[in-house]
């Protein structure tokens, strides 16, 4: 089985298993040993894998941190582990800086909880850990891209020499993705007038900003859906390309979206006969409907504003403890980014279709054991 169908499987087990799982020793046996089995490293043989490895920082001696992984009898990597409800703190990092410090030979150091990985490096200062990850990422939310940077740590592919390029790489390429994504938020002049005088606008500059706003979130959001489909049609929606005029867009009607996205990808195709041709009937538009456990509904014009209210009246803290990858405190990757609701960061406005939203909820519901009945609606 591949590596990312591996992954996968311990994802979900991640979701499956955690209300279960109770202590940081509980998450390192369920959760963080399998992940290290993954990527190829025996936690039985003691060549490989330490427990609670001694790391004696100067006068402070008995420091422990939790595993150590070793390749050719050479500490490679230092992990400080966490129970998997402890959100890691900046006291957790200076505890592994103080661990990596003292373990010179090891290049790379990661604290985890079992659900979100942060790896380490020594970047700016030989033998200092760098106070911020060079890398992160959280189980729940498995992607090839992700399978392609893990590939580096695993036992057969791992070289200690090349490590630290390996991780000044992945920093920049993470700078790079933090810079463009406040672009997306909020331009500066700078970029707006690259675009400007690209295209040789004759609009006003001020005006042109919330041109390249609109378009760069239009591009993002576009590049999301052919990512989820795996190609460049839109939840099974092929561009009708008839030279007779009309278009399929005239039959969708326009929605203007709390978060500046239409709602293509709320578009459900009907596969029932027209009961002329045997030819598609037409596209439409969907909606959700749902009745809370109370008996109250929640129904907007919006799928989206749907969605986000039901998750609102669940509670968003209940809500990230069970599903990190739809709700957090920080925000969401380029592609992903989500919309800010209060402190919280809520993913499934973009990129998602009604019936995605519709399965989301309904795994949340399950995850809370709360009732909800959740409804596919024309519009």
């Amino acid at each position: 089985m591949e590596l990312n169908e591996e992954f996968s499987k311990l994802s979900n087990r991640i979701d499956n298993f955690k209300e279960k799982v109770k202590g940081e020793r509980a998450t390192i046996n369920t959760f963080i040993l399998p992940f290290i089995r993954l990527l190829g490293y025996d936690d039985a043989n003691p060549t490989e894998v330490k427990y609670e490895f001694t790391a004696d920082i100067g006068i402070k001696q008995g420091e422990k941190v939790d595993l150590a992984i070793l390749k050719d009898d050479r500490v490679i990597m230092l992990i400080e582990c966490k129970d998997w409800r402890v959100n890691i703190s900046k006291a957790d990092v200076s505890q592994l800086y103080r661990y990596f410090t003292a373990v010179t030979e090891a290049r790379i150091g990661v604290l985890t909880n079992g659900i979100i990985y942060r790896f380490y490096t020594d970047s700016e200062k030989s033998n200092v850990m760098d106070t911020k990850p060079f890398f992160e990422f959280n189980m729940s939310e498995i992607q090839p891209t992700l399978i392609n940077i893990l590939n580096n740590f695993t036992k057969d592919n791992f070289d200690l020499d090349n490590t630290r390029s390996i991780a000044i790489d992945l920093k920049h390429r993470g700078e790079v993705k933090q810079i463009l994504n406040e672009q997306l938020e909020s331009p500066i002049n700078d970029f707006v007038k690259f675009f400007y005088n690209k295209i040789k606008s004759q609009m006003a500059v001020k005006d042109f900003t919330d041109v390249v706003k609109r378009a760069f979130n239009e591009f993002v959001d576009e590049m999301n859906i052919r990512e989820l489909n795996g190609s460049d049609k839109q939840n099974g929606i092929e561009q009708d390309n008839e030279p007779n005029g009309s278009d399929k867009q005239n039959d969708i009607e326009q929605n203007n979206e709390p978060n500046g996205s239409d709602e293509q990808n709320d578009i459900e195709q009907n596969n029932e006969p027209n009961g002329n041709n045997g030819q598609l009937a037409k596209l439409k538009l969907t909606n959700i409907r749902v009745t809370m456990h109370d008996g109250s509904v929640i129904h907007h014009h919006s799928g989206i504003e749907t969605y986000l209210d039901v998750l609102e009246e669940l509670g968003l803290e209940e809500v990230m403890r069970v599903r990190p990858n739809i709700v957090a405190t920080e925000q969401f990757p380029l592609v992903t980014k989500g919309i800010k609701r209060g402190k919280f960061w809520v993913r499934g406005t973009n990129g998602f279709s009604t019936s995605d939203r519709i399965a989301e909820l309904e795994k949340i519901a399950g995850l809370l054991g709360v009732s909800l009945r959740v409804e596919q609606v024309e519009k």
